[in-house]
């Protein structure tokens, strides 16, 4: 891809993410670690699911089972691809799993947004990371 087709999706998100650490993640065997282990990217789904269904009062019976991962899905910070738990797939994750960016789009601004990169194995360790705290975007 050439350096002006990649330039579309700048929109300020290399900013917000700049010296980052985003953390590899492969669909589907992430999701099925988080539902095997109850981890916290599972609990994430969880709470959010159980809110839908509190509010919308629809969906109760995905909140049994495997069903919870239809639930999320998020999209890549700079190309719009969605990602979901049950296709295959690699994305990059911030500490907070609020920030996703895919394969192709990491590997092309890696070096622009000055992002280290880490194993999802390191993930859900107990050492803080102030980089990758809430970090919303600018309006």
């Amino acid at each position: 891809m050439s350096r002006e087709n990649e330039e579309w999706r700048l929109m300020g998100q290399e900013k917000t993410l700049a010296g980052v650490t985003m953390y590899r993640v492969v669909f589907p065997d992430f999701w099925e670690k988080a539902y095997r282990e109850k981890n916290p990217f599972y609990k994430k789904i969880e709470e959010h699911a159980r809110m839908y269904v509190q509010i919308m009062h629809d969906g109760a019976e995905y909140l049994e089972g495997e069903k919870i991962q239809h639930f999320w899905h998020e999209h890549c910070e700079f190309c719009m691809a969605k990602a979901v738990t049950d296709e295959p797939s690699v994305f990059w994750c911030t500490k907070d799993m609020y920030r996703w960016v895919c394969d192709e789009c990491f590997r092309a601004f890696k070096d622009k947004i000055g992002a280290a990169e880490a194993s999802s194995d390191e993930l859900f360790d107990q050492s803080p990371s102030p980089l990758t705290t809430n970090i919303q975007p600018e309006v």
